[in-house]
């Protein structure tokens, strides 16, 4: 979500693709890096043997003096009306099949913080929400294709088109405008193991960077798995998993997988889970790297998405990319490949199809595990020299995880404004 740019992507559902200026090259935003600091978020636990209703309330208690910061959020986001349509229609939703037990969760999630029901379900489906009525019929702009232009079925022209950004202005085609990127990679390394890296790059507003949260979560007394959410949400960005038969996962943005009203219409019917909310249930599911990708590629979802899974043993490394109701391809690690199969490093587009020139991350990340070498990469290069490098990193990444099942390590830093 980068001020500098204002390209359309073609992605797989049809938008346009067109060049504009590149963002990387302002020197003016790399430099806003410079004095941006590394914090580490709050850690919490989660006990998965309570009722759903009880697992977040200590969460939610700790962060009740501030909930009213997750309604300014969505005030600042979209129309009044739309907020308040939102709070009533959203409450109705927690009873829906497909969030299961997901439901109970938010409804104590709610009142622990002290919030209408109303916004904590919609904060579980931000990214159906974000694009209501400030973007072209509707499209969903939870990626970096946020671009709707032409004139469609319904009869809009494209005129206007809503850009993922923290106030959500309206920006016309030929505007510098601001999008949203992720990136992530998983690697073989030398001693034999998989490290997995991840940015998350949602350009929240500093007070809400603090909400982004550690969690372990806990079954039997033991962790099974500790993740990244952010306060409200009972989905996860990402995850590990530890052991031999351990994993790790982070989610990257893909298209907008469809039209906001269709999606939820269809996730209704089908109960459809959003990504966030079906990562947890492979977390909690699966029992190794390969019974995770099988989950990852299969269920209903109300957006795309691409899933980004690592293991414990050399090989277990893919990229999972999905339609919402489909697998559309799976990229594992490849000792064939001579040229990068060490490696799968994804930003937000179809491996098998070029990036567009104005958002082109993908080459300098290749360049920069290229120069570091699978017999040369461990965790602190990984962050160094990868995760922190320009443009991977840059003014909207939140947040920045090195994980590894093999060696039980979930290391994350958000990053905050500096201090004048």
């Amino acid at each position: 979500m980068l001020p500098g740019i204002a390209f359309g992507y073609q992605c797989p559902h049809g938008k346009p693709r067109s060049e504009s200026p590149v963002w990387m090259d302002e020197m003016s935003l790399k430099e806003l890096n410079d004095d941006r600091v590394p914090a580490t978020p709050a850690r919490h636990t989660v006990n998965l043997d309570l009722p759903p209703k009880e697992r977040w309330v200590e969460i939610g208690q700790a962060y009740k003096d501030k909930s009213d910061l997750i309604i300014q959020y969505f005030e600042s986001m979209l129309p009044h009306y739309a907020v308040v349509a939102i709070d009533k229609i959203a409450k109705h939703l927690v009873g829906y099949s497909g969030f299961g037990d997901f439901g109970d969760e938010m409804v104590g999630y709610a009142e622990a913080l002290d919030l209408d029901l109303g916004y904590v379900v919609a904060a579980n489906l931000v990214y159906q929400l974000e694009s209501i009525g400030v973007n072209c019929s509707n499209w969903n702009n939870t990626g970096p294709t946020g671009q709707c232009p032409g004139e469609d079925e319904a009869g809009y022209t494209g005129e206007e088109v809503a850009w993922l950004n923290s106030d959500h202005y309206l920006k016309g085609l030929s505007d510098i405008v601001q999008t949203g990127y992720c990136t992530s990679v998983v690697t073989e390394e030398a001693g034999g193991g998989i490290l997995h890296g991840r940015n998350l790059d949602w350009n929240l507003d500093e007070e809400l960077r603090e909400f982004i949260i550690t969690v372990d979560f806990e079954r039997g007394g033991e962790v099974l798995y500790t993740g990244s959410t952010i306060v409200s949400f009972v989905g996860i960005l990402n995850a590990m998993a530890p052991g031999e038969n351990g994993f790790s996962f982070s989610m990257d943005a893909r298209c907008q997988g469809g039209k906001l009203l269709v999606n939820l219409v269809e996730a209704l019917a089908k109960g459809a889970m959003t990504p966030c909310q079906h990562s947890r249930y492979v977390m909690e599911t699966a029992t190794d790297f390969e019974s995770a990708v099988k989950l990852f590629e299969t269920g209903n979802l109300i957006d795309d998405g691409y899933f980004i899974v690592g293991g414990a043993k050399d090989g277990e490394g893919a990229v999972v990319s999905r339609d919402r109701n489909r697998n559309v391809d799976t990229w594992m690690i490849d000792p064939d490949d001579s040229e990068r199969g060490w490696y799968r490093l994804e930003t937000n587009y179809d491996h098998w199809e070029e990036v567009p020139s104005a958002d082109d991350r993908r080459t300098p990340g290749y360049a920069n595990m290229e120069t570091i070498g699978k017999d040369a990469i461990n965790k602190d290069n990984l962050l160094d020299d990868v995760m922190t490098q320009w443009p991977t990193y840059n003014p909207h990444t939140d947040l920045t995880c090195i994980m590894s099942a093999k060696y039980n390590l979930y290391d994350c830093a958000i990053w905050l404004d500096a201090e004048e």
